[in-house]
């Protein structure tokens, strides 16, 4: 076989998956290369997370077969596709957030001395390594819960890299790293190849893909619609593959908000460490910007940088120490939640199935959930309110009362954004907005924001994409430690200036600082 041919480790022959009203697998046949990356693409909806679940033992398909190594396999359990070396981290994470870390990484699958006593020493000592190989030491006595959504990811792939996966799926993996985190995970992608693992990899990030893809494959409705080895692909080639919908160059040119009227002012803001914890070092510490009518304000940074507790302080959610915080000129006093929205402040949270959506309700009450506290509204209003908004942020969803849970990625954080115009805001806050969404989604909510910016809406987002910076932000603060580091306008951002920016800087006596960029 030759080394344009690579070996196929992995098939999946003819699978079909049927649920209640829709088939999302039909007939397909998916090949997986050995030692390559594999990238797999397709919007929310067309079939991926099922496709995965598959192959993990997660579902079982109706129809169709798997080949290991030429032969046909049987999996029925995620352990049964564990002991074939086929190993998945999802994008929904699945830690334990009561255990430590090397518990998490053992749990289930825990080492014993005689079969009946964990021995933590081993257990220990493995996860040490497996985090090493992510070059991401953490204590592995450390809780779970009190890590950040990153990390929290960083554990969930050192779990399947401690149980030596032969074909290694990953999820969207970087959907909540940092650029520096991310570059350790290309890095530990390439160690990984080198050592005969195989890759599968799923991500909604274009330039990730073209960056590690060696095997692309594009799914879309269920069915396979485009397969290419590295040198036949483009970016064109996956956007018309997908959908065709993900063009932005139409957004780049709006109008300037320079002389609108300063909505927000926030001064010398100062946040504790955690709820309840005013001695200990403050993540946030002299943060202040404005904000005008109608503006798009970006806040990039690396993990860790403050931005998320920025944003939740200004919504309540994180108690503040020390600063000012002034709608239209008007101080606050913002001491929960409650204080936030009846100033105008919402927030669309990073996490929307942790923090965000309530699974258990349907997307009618999911959205009506921003009215709480307003007028009484009868459920024939109700539905009338959500079918308008529902229409404006043109959210696909046949059936109101559904499960929020039956919707895609894109159109859950729509729902939320939904929620929060239920309660008729001055300025949206939004953590990470497009985190897990597809490509076609992505522009459709770049579109949506731009919209409501334009109808006087002032938007503040957080974002750990330098493309996504570009393209939605007006104008842009960088964060790193805890402070903001440099302001940029449209027309001064770049990938270079952004990144210096947002990169703290270790001196000769190994001290870090912050770097220096334009005063804002």
């Amino acid at each position: 076989m030759s080394a344009q041919e690579p070996e196929v480790i992995l098939e999946a022959r003819n699978l079909v998956k049927r649920y209640p009203g829709n088939t999302a697998l039909d007939h397909v046949t998916y090949k997986v290369y050995r030692n390559c990356v594999n990238v797999l693409i397709g919007e929310n909806g067309a079939g991926k997370s099922t496709l995965m679940r598959v192959l993990a033992g997660v579902e079982k398909a109706d129809e169709g077969c798997l080949l290991l190594e030429g032969k046909d396999v049987m999996v029925r359990s995620p352990r049964e596709a564990a002991a074939h070396g086929i190993s998945i981290v999802h994008q929904e994470l699945a830690v334990l957030p009561n255990l430590d870390i090397s518990e998490n990484i053992f749990a289930g699958r825990e080492l014993t001395h005689g079969g009946s006593i964990v021995d933590r020493t081993r257990e220990d000592s493995r996860s040490i390594s497996a985090l090493e190989r992510l070059h991401k030491p953490m204590p592995v006595k450390g809780a779970v819960s009190q890590l950040s959504l990153g990390n929290r990811q960083i554990v969930e792939l050192a779990r399947t890299l401690a149980h030596g996966a032969k074909i290694l799926i990953l999820d969207e993996p970087t959907s909540a790293l940092s650029v520096a985190e991310t570059d350790s995970l290309f890095e530990v992608i390439a160690e990984l190849k080198a050592t005969g693992v195989t890759i599968i990899y799923i991500s909604h990030r274009l330039h990730e893909l073209m960056h590690l893809g060696d095997q692309f494959t594009v799914l879309r409705s269920g069915r396979i619609v485009g397969e290419a080895a590295r040198g036949e692909v483009s970016r064109q080639w996956i956007v018309e593959r997908m959908s065709g919908r993900a063009d932005t160059s139409d957004l780049t040119q709006r109008a300037s908000v320079t002389d609108a009227p300063e909505v927000l002012r926030v001064t010398g803001l100062r946040l504790a460490a955690s709820v309840g914890d005013e001695a200990a070092q403050a993540p946030v510490h002299h943060v202040g910007f404005t904000l005008r009518k109608g503006e798009v304000l970006g806040i990039y940074g690396l993990l860790g940088a403050g931005r998320t507790e920025m944003l939740e302080a200004l919504a309540g959610c994180r108690r503040i120490l020390s600063g000012n915080v002034a709608i239209d000129g008007v101080p606050l006093r913002i001491a929960s939640v409650a204080d936030a929205m009846k100033a105008g402040l919402v927030l669309v949270p990073e996490d929307r199935q942790k923090d965000g959506l309530v699974p258990e309700l349907s997307i009618r009450e999911n959205v009506m959930l921003g009215a709480a506290g307003g007028p009484f509204l009868s459920r024939a209003q109700e539905t009338v309110k959500v079918r308008e908004l529902a229409n404006d942020l043109n959210i696909a969803a046949r059936d109101l009362e559904l499960p929020v849970t039956s919707l895609s990625g894109g159109n859950q954080q729509k729902v939320l954004l939904a929620r929060c115009l239920m309660r008729s805001p001055k300025v949206l806050l939004l953590d990470e907005p497009t985190r897990g969404v597809d490509v076609g989604a992505k522009a459709e909510i770049y579109r949506i924001l731009l919209r409501l910016a334009a109808d006087g809406l002032s938007v503040v987002f957080t974002s750990s994409e330098v493309e996504e910076t570009r393209v939605l932000a007006d104008r842009t603060l960088v964060m790193c430690q805890g402070q903001i580091t440099a302001e940029f306008s449209r027309a001064e951002m770049t990938d270079e200036a952004l990144f210096a920016a947002a990169s703290p800087r270790v001196t000769k006596s190994g001290v870090m600082t912050v770097p220096t960029g334009v005063t804002v």
